[in-house]
């Protein structure tokens, strides 16, 4: 069943970022004075742009505010992807796809693999523009990796569980000892 959610979590990602949902969800925004690329997305990829007033003195928290601004937007993609595709889950489901929105490494991801594919510095205006951008396959790519690592996880949690209730099941519905137990534990 795992197998089939994993697949389907890829599937919804490739199609949520690559179909029109995310120009449609996020819309687009008009800054006066902003170049042409604010706000625009390229196919390939996610993008997040962020300004600032004042010169090149703001360059470098403009730059930060846009990593954070694309981590949150990547984290928030992951969740309406499970929100809009995933529901009625058993509770092993739920813990896998929880886990899958919940990744502490993500951030360290988007900050690794981001670009600040433009920045301009406006002196007339005193205004500084700043795109990051995440490819949209690497990011698959990641997940499907990370799905991969979850999915074994699950199956060692799984396996773990079901070993502890065998060891813990010495007594049946009546509360007398199992024989066939007991016979076992002779046995060793």
């Amino acid at each position: 069943m795992l197998t089939l959610i994993a697949s389907a979590m890829l599937k919804s990602l490739t199609s949520f970022l690559f179909g029109s949902y995310l120009k449609a969800h996020y819309g687009s925004i008009e800054i006066d004075g902003a170049p042409s690329w604010y706000a625009t997305e390229p196919k390939e990829a996610i993008c997040t742009s962020t300004y600032s007033n004042g010169g090149i003195e703001k360059l470098e928290i403009t730059k930060q505010n846009s990593k954070i601004k694309l981590r949150k937007k990547v984290k928030h993609i992951l969740e309406i992807v499970v929100y809009k595709n995933f529901k009625n889950l058993n509770p092993d489901e739920k813990i896998f796809l929880d886990k899958i929105t919940n990744d502490k490494q993500l951030p360290i991801f988007v900050d690794a693999n981001l670009r600040f594919q433009n920045i301009k510095v406006d002196k007339s205006k005193h205004k500084v523009f700043v795109r990051s951008c995440l490819d949209k396959n690497g990011l698959i790519k990641y997940e499907k990796s990370r799905i991969e690592e979850l999915k074994k996880e699950l199956v060692l949690y799984k396996e773990d569980k079901a070993i502890n209730e065998l060891e813990n099941k010495k007594y049946n519905k009546s509360g007398i000892v199992d024989k066939e137990f007991e016979e076992l534990e002779k046995s060793k």
